[in-house]
């Protein structure tokens, strides 16, 4: 349902060293809005060693930023979209998940149950058409343009409901 989720697909021109601002066409199977950044485990961001959960890579949301997928699903069904995220500064950092415009949810990251400085999060939707867009946006404006929450581990399940007992 989703492409590259885990952001190891690279880009056309391969993958850089130290990270890359992209353009709208540059992570393969996603749009972007605003200043995305490919990283890179082991990456250096200030005073931090960015380590990246599964594989290597991962995407920064700079202010204001917007990653996104078109979705093929089936309209009425129940969807669970699960994903790993993290702050890169010592400060909050928020990132929005959304269906636009029918179904949203903000979270702070605080990075509680991890000590690799990532968790895991799970967020529900009922499609309501068969092509719906899958949102992830850093709705903050932080006074260090090098912040901003990481996301990893991308994907997106249908739920099946199990039949009512007769």
């Amino acid at each position: 349902l989703l492409t590259n989720g885990n952001f190891e697909t690279p880009p056309p021109n391969g993958f850089p060293n130290g990270g890359l601002e992209v353009a709208d066409v540059l992570i393969p199977g996603w749009r972007t809005n605003g200043t995305v950044e490919l990283v890179q485990s082991g990456q250096r961001q200030g005073s931090m060693i960015l380590i990246v959960p599964e594989g290597s890579h991962a995407a920064r949301l700079g202010n204001d930023a917007e990653i996104g997928q078109s979705l093929n699903l089936e309209k009425g069904s129940t969807y669970a979209v699960t994903f790993s995220a993290a702050r890169t500064c010592a400060q909050l950092e928020s990132l929005n998940i959304s269906i636009p415009p029918v179904s949203s949810q903000t979270v702070d990251l605080q990075t509680l149950y991890s000590v690799h400085g990532w968790d895991s999060y799970a967020w529900g939707f009922i499609a309501n058409t068969a092509n719906d867009y899958l949102a992830f946006r850093n709705p903050g404006m932080e006074d260090d343009p090098t912040c901003g929450p990481i996301l990893d581990n991308i994907a997106i399940k249908q739920i099946t409901t199990p039949e009512k007992p007769k």
